[in-house]
């Protein structure tokens, strides 16, 4: 995971170590050519501080910080062209320049978010999911596109999903669900009103949450206690449209999908298998 997101994750920072935070940000190039001391010089901070802000972010100290920002800026310089994700084409660019720069935002938003990914709360939510008699989907706007096509794919294996549109159909389905569903809360920013009503009552009834949204998204942790984030370069007004989170919520769903599926992946095609010839009554030549 690259420096910055372990950084955006961190919810432990003091003051001051969000200080070092937002320095290490801004400066990675010039920190690596730094000693410990130099840097504590130039923040006018201590370097036990600085030790305690590596710590923080899974590093053992500040060398190892260097070499992880060394590997960073190689990753990025990599990469090449910085994409904009809110203005992700200019006007003058032609129709195949257009799709080029397209191009580059999905890879780019997908490379984020698949960064973001940790992989001990992906296993703790894939058998939470897993477990479910019924995942209950909890979004509205945008997001209704990649819920719906999660709860299709869910549905080739033979798992319900349910996926109320409305607020009025929300707040029915919470109050008819049992112990033994699992919700799932979509929301970019975790700021959407519908949210809190929700999760409450989920709460009440014993039902867990998995919030999937931007790093920081998670604003009700003691009623949400698994969170899964996407690429967080979007800007919540100032865009052409939501390319870039509507890309990272199908791409995680997407994941989300595969590792579910993944566990009772023999019995999965099997069932494909019997359920298509029903399905599809097409007269099809093998």
């Amino acid at each position: 995971m690259l420096i910055d997101n372990e950084i955006k994750l961190c919810t432990t920072f003091t003051p001051v170590e969000n200080d070092v935070a937002l320095f290490v940000m801004k400066n990675k190039e010039h920190i690596i050519n730094l000693s410990i001391q130099q840097l504590s010089d130039e923040i006018h901070i201590s370097k036990s501080t600085i030790h305690r802000f590596c710590n923080k972010i899974g590093l053992k100290g500040f060398n190892e910080l260097k070499v992880k920002l060394a590997l960073d800026l190689a990753e990025t310089q990599k990469e090449g062209e910085v994409i904009d994700v809110n203005y992700p084409f200019k006007k003058q660019d032609s129709q195949k320049m257009i799709a080029s720069r397209l191009l580059k935002l999905y890879e780019t938003t997908i490379r984020d978010t698949y960064d973001f990914i940790d992989p001990v709360e992906l296993e703790k939510i894939t058998k939470l999911l897993h477990k479910a008699s019924v995942i209950d989907i909890y979004t509205h706007a945008h997001n209704l596109n990649p819920a719906e096509n999660f709860q299709d794919k869910m549905l080739t294996i033979g798992r319900m999903v349910n996926c109320p549109k409305s607020f009025y159909k929300q707040r029915m389905t919470v109050l008819a669900a049992s112990d033994d569903h699992a919700a799932l809360v979509l929301s970019y920013s975790g700021k959407a009103t519908f949210i809190l009503p929700i999760i409450h009552m989920l709460y009440k009834k014993n039902i867990p949450v998995v919030l999937i949204g931007k790093a920081g998204s998670n604003l009700y942790p003691k009623y949400i206690k698994h969170h899964l984030y996407i690429s967080d370069r979007e800007n919540l007004r100032d865009r052409i449209s939501q390319f870039a989170s509507h890309i990272a919520m199908q791409y995680m769903l997407d994941v989300v999908f595969g590792c579910i599926y993944n566990i009772d992946r023999n019995k999965n095609i099997d069932y494909l298998h019997e359920a298509i010839s029903f399905m599809d009554d097409r007269e099809i030549d093998k």
